[in-house]
């Protein structure tokens, strides 16, 4: 348990922005102008392909499910992961906080250059962290990058409800059960970037007294400064009121979804999945909000998109979840939302799944295909309980690859073993050439056992000189620790293990409960 004083009172929907100073966020040795990205998954400085994994149940110190995140670098071979490994846990190194049962540190991840110094740094959420005794509030970290690696440089940055305008900390909110971050995108008011955006879901937060109903915070860098903001659907200019269960905030993506002037407008705008969005009264239908325009406070053009708006192929029903996942991705002047529905009912089949498509002109969204395995070219069929749609990454071009990829997960697909998993990959503007990824697949290490449910967690990794996605097994029965499997765009698959090649065996639980790679990706 952390204690801190709490300040403030509940008042939710309320926008409201303060200023913060500009070290309270970064480390000292950060640039205020003209950052420079570097690679998106460099944690120490030397352009070879990083990652992180966690094991969110681990346990720590004889703290049981206390978490821990464990750090891959990358080596010469120019593999993802393939180098040294780091073990992050809270209140160790630089890493804030203790590690105590049943925090679950590293439940959600991002990575993101939020200090503008070439090194890639991480955001982990920690939302079944105790504070002040309030149970389950939430606990955000921010675990910066450097010549030493993470948890090696700058104390960590610590983020609760105290940190974003007219809210206290307060039990079930769990603050940081989604986490998501943009880093550098050219924003900011100064001709040089030196911007970045992080949001953080608070799906169990309550909003003017409204119980469950969820906000967003948000911190964004604005001219070497940082401003911090709170968003829910009673936020002036945000669709929608904050109702009861809405658990508004479970998803998260930041993305350039509709910033007017095409690809050299950089408007950085916040995707809300909200799941148990009633509509009308179908409950849990699901809904997503697209806020726009973050550095904006009264955030004009906003828009609420469910499966009975105007367009959208289908129709809203009780328990689809709607918004259950998302990620956005931007390529030139293009830019793409992916929603998943994995409890959507397919003809007769219940939970079977589906993906919303929609592609942006930087003014609206337009519904693309509502993606299923009844659609005509997808390997698969429908069934009950596959849960298509459940996890989402979407992969921007990278040198020598002009395509862009949307991975889904289906961790209830059924093949040879009830709900062994798969994950499906399909390139945006042909889904007829989507491959398809099982333990079965050659190359694939493991094999399919019942319960594997392969596909529970996914990430792209954007790497130096390798591009992978990333698969999260953590109910792999072979290894019952856990594993995480690694899905090159080129090359031949591998995986990571606990206890094999380096990586810690002692007190691994489920192990790539969460894993992280750049959000959706900007080109």
């Amino acid at each position: 348990m952390i204690t801190r004083s709490a300040l403030g009172s509940v008042a939710g929907g309320l926008l409201a922005a303060i200023a913060i100073g500009p070290l309270s966020l970064v480390p000292a040795h950060a640039s205020a102008d003209g950052c420079s990205p570097g690679l998106r998954s460099d944690f120490n400085g030397d352009a070879r392909s990083d990652t992180v994994v966690a094991d969110p149940y681990a346990t720590v110190g004889g703290q049981t499910q206390a978490g821990r995140v464990i750090v891959l670098y990358g080596d010469a071979d120019g593999r993802i992961g393939e180098g040294g490994r780091g073990t992050l846990v809270q209140g160790a190194g630089t890493v804030g906080g203790v590690a105590e049962t049943g925090d679950r540190f590293g439940s959600a991840l991002s990575v993101a250059d939020l200090a503008c110094d070439g090194f890639t740094d991480l955001v982990v959420g920690t939302p079944s962290e105790d504070i002040n005794g309030q149970v389950d509030s939430g606990y955000v970290q921010i675990v910066w990058g450097g010549v030493g690696g993470l948890g090696a440089g700058p104390a960590s940055r610590q983020l609760t409800q105290n940190d974003f305008p007219g809210t206290m900390i307060a039990a079930g909110d769990r603050f940081g059960s989604a986490v998501d971050a943009l880093e550098d995108v050219g924003q900011g008011g100064t001709p040089a970037p030196d911007a970045f955006a992080l949001a953080i879901g608070v799906p169990g937060g309550d909003v003017d007294g409204v119980p469950d109903a969820g906000w967003v915070g948000v911190l964004h860098a604005l001219d070497g400064g940082n401003v911090a903001s709170t968003v829910s659907q009673n936020t002036t200019g945000v669709p929608g009121s904050a109702e009861a269960g809405d658990r508004f905030g479970a998803a998260v993506s930041i993305g350039l979804l509709l910033s007017t002037g095409g690809a050299a407008n950089t408007t950085v705008d916040l995707v809300v999945g909200v799941p148990q969005e009633d509509i009308g009264s179908v409950v849990d239908a699901g809904s997503v909000i697209v806020v726009k325009d973050v550095y904006d406070e009264e955030y004009p053009g906003s828009q609420d998109i469910h499966q009975d708006s105007p367009g959208v192929p289908g129709a809203a029903e009780a328990g689809d979840q709607f918004g259950r996942g998302v990620d956005t991705v931007r390529v030139g002047a293009t830019s793409r939302l992916a929603v998943g529905v994995p409890g959507e009912d397919v003809g007769s089949d219940s939970n079977a799944g589906a993906v919303q498509l929609f592609s942006s002109n930087n003014v609206t969204l337009t519904p693309g295909v509502n993606l299923t395995q009844d659609t005509a070219g997808v390997s698969g069929v429908s069934e009950p309980g596959d849960l298509f749609g459940d996890q989402l990454a979407f992969a921007a071009p990278g040198p020598g690859d002009p395509t862009t990829r949307l991975a889904v997960s289906v961790p209830g697909e059924d093949g040879t073993a009830v709900d062994q998993g798969a994950v499906q990959s399909f390139p945006v503007t042909d889904l007829d050439a989507e491959t398809t990824y099982t333990q079965d697949t050659a190359g694939v290490p493991g094999a399919v056992e019942a319960g594997d449910q392969f596909g529970k967690t996914l990430a792209f990794v954007n790497g130096a000189t390798e591009r992978a996605w990333i698969i999260g097994v953590p109910d792999d029965v072979g290894n019952a620790a856990g594993m995480a499997a690694v899905i090159p765009l080129g090359g031949a698959p591998r995986a990571w293990i606990p206890g094999v090649g380096g990586l810690p065996a002692g007190g691994a639980s489920r192990f790539a409960g969460a894993v992280a790679g750049v959000h959706g990706g900007t080109t």
